[in-house]
Formats: C-alpha cells, structure tokens, sequence
C-alpha cells in the first residue's frame, strides 16, 4: 500500500521519537492511526496531537517542535485517499 508506505517514511525518517538507528517497522503501529487520521481529513490540530500523545505518553520520547512541524507539513500535504 502507497500511502502506508508514505506514512511510514516520514514516521520512520523524520519523526522517530526514539532515535539510534530503529527498525523500519519499528512505528508501524503508529502508522495505521496516523493513515487513518488523513484518510478522513482530520485537521492538522487533531494529528499532531495523536503524534504527540504517541512519543511522549507511549514511547516517553518528545519530539522537538521544530522537527514535528516539519512531519505535520509532510503528511499533510500527502494524498492518502
């Protein structure tokens, strides 16, 4: 799936609350709400805060907010229909 695998870059690639190298499939579980999310055209508001609540709540890893106003650009401006 193509918008999966998208979701799955910036996640992995820019996002990557733990750092050190993760596996690819390392946020996958992360991926299926965020995909979802876009899917139904949730606003940028409701996805940063599933990706927050997602690295500082579950993985206790904040991400800096520079570095997740650049993810939030990216996956918003995806086509995931």
């Amino acid at each position: 799936m193509a918008a999966f695998d998208q979701v799955r870059a910036i996640l992995h690639g820019e996002w990557d609350p733990i750092g050190c190298g993760v596996p690819i499939d390392e946020y996958d579980s992360y991926v299926w709400p965020v995909l979802e999310l876009l899917q139904k055209k949730a606003g940028r508001a409701e996805v940063e805060a599933y990706l927050r609540w997602a690295a500082d709540e579950a993985m206790s890893s904040p991400v800096p907010p520079e570095r997740l106003a650049s993810v939030l650009e990216k996956l918003m401006a995806l086509s995931v229909a």
